[in-house]
């Protein structure tokens, strides 16, 4: 057993989960204010009928409505301020992000942004690192199984001027009340349910492998990848499966508990700086780079890569720590495999020359990341890596 260390808990949001759950949410707007600004993308809430169902059942307990709803992926931070100056234009006292996790990402800094003033780029580290004091109560309703964003305060945000993407989190972003109903994931499409899932899948390991980890987060990342390990293509091929959509709802939140308590490391750092520049999927972007990263620092963590080929089931008479950790890496690409997602850096679009400058973007914007990376990597390991996902 790993010595345990000192560590901290703090998750102030309040989580309502199941099927059917998404009819609390009068319930719990009511309490928090009078008019809702509702934050979404431009299509996929209309067309399967969620933003008017919300809207509706809002409207009948007395809760008004405005709608924001030009968030794109990979959220930009020009699209946060004008949604911010929305809301204070509609007089919104409570923001509900409804959508993936662009939307929810949005939701959190448009109520910083609304209340606590100044531009959405002066809250990350490249923009000053301004520290909200206050923010407007956020309602997260996620209608997907991957970022885990209704169970940590940390937001994505880009910056198309200096085509940079940097992760920000303040205990006055975490939702104050998230509802998880995988009722609403099963018209997600099979691509966006495996780039999502894995999204859930690599915040799990990536927690496990912090040199923060602790105990609740273990435990909880363990579940996570099993349940996502074993769902995740039965969902793939059938999305209307509740059992695997609800297990896989739970194993994102769960994933998200995990980034709250330990956090990522640099498989994230590498990623961002390539969804920033080609625009590419999340999660996609993980599975480019995330077998290659593990099997880098995986001398650095032998023993907790053991233990994940373990829960995504190698054999139980293998007891080799040195084997199994190496056939944690062949089953991460056969997860992979299973919903086609089992991809390199030259499927996304991505040109070899821009490798050192992506590890640069990485190492410089989300250095945090690198720095609870076992393994004690620095720029030149991380060009590495991505060359290796290449």
């Amino acid at each position: 057993m790993d010595r345990i260390s000192n560590f901290e808990y703090f998750l102030p949001t309040r989580l309502v989960f199941g099927v059917g759950s998404l009819n609390r949410v009068g319930e719990f707007a009511k309490s928090l204010g009078k008019k809702a600004l509702i934050v979404t993308g431009k299509s996929s809430t209309k067309k399967t009928g969620l933003l008017d169902k919300v809207i509706a059942i809002l409207e009948k307990n007395g809760v008004e409505t405005a709608v924001f709803d030009e968030i794109v992926p990979n959220p930009l931070s020009s699209t946060v301020d004008k949604g911010a100056e929305f809301a204070n234009n509609e007089r919104c006292d409570l923001i509900i992000g409804l959508g993936g996790g662009s939307p929810v990402d949005s939701a959190k800094l448009i109520a910083v942004v609304a209340k606590d003033g100044g531009k959405c780029w002066d809250y990350t580290g490249s923009g000053g690192g301004r520290i909200p004091k206050s923010a407007l109560p956020v309602i997260a309703i996620p209608t997907t199984h991957g970022t885990g964003t209704e169970s940590d305060p940390f937001a994505v945000v880009t910056n198309t001027e200096t085509d940079e993407k940097i992760g920000v989190g303040f205990d006055q972003t975490f939702p104050t009340v998230s509802i998880v109903d995988p009722e609403v994931m099963k018209t997600l499409p099979p691509y966006q349910t495996a780039a999502t899932g894995m999204d859930a899948f690599y915040h799990a390991i990536e927690s496990y492998i912090n040199t923060n980890h602790q105990p609740t987060s273990d435990l909880l990342a363990l579940e996570a990848m099993s349940l996502i390990n074993h769902y995740l293509p039965i969902a793939y091929r059938d999305g209307n499966n509740i059992e695997a959509r609800t297990a896989l709802a739970w194993a994102s939140t769960a994933a998200g508990i995990c980034e709250t308590l330990s956090g990522c490391i640099a498989n994230h750092s590498i990623e961002h700086p390539i969804s920033a520049h080609y625009n590419a999927t999340h999660g996609a972007g993980l599975c480019a780079t995330g077998p290659a990263f593990f099997d880098y620092i995986r001398p650095h963590t032998k023993e907790r890569l053991a233990r994940v080929a373990q829960i995504m089931g190698a054999p139980e008479s293998e007891v080799d720590i040195d084997k199994l950790s190496k056939m944690s890496i062949e089953l991460i690409h056969r997860l992979q495999k299973s919903v086609d997602i089992d991809i390199t850096l030259k499927d996304l679009g991505v040109e070899k020359s821009m490798l050192g400058r992506l590890a640069e973007d990485a190492m410089r914007t989300m250095g945090a990341l690198v720095e609870v990376t076992p393994g004690n990597l620095k720029t030149k390991d991380l060009e590495r890596i991505l060359e290796m996902s290449y």
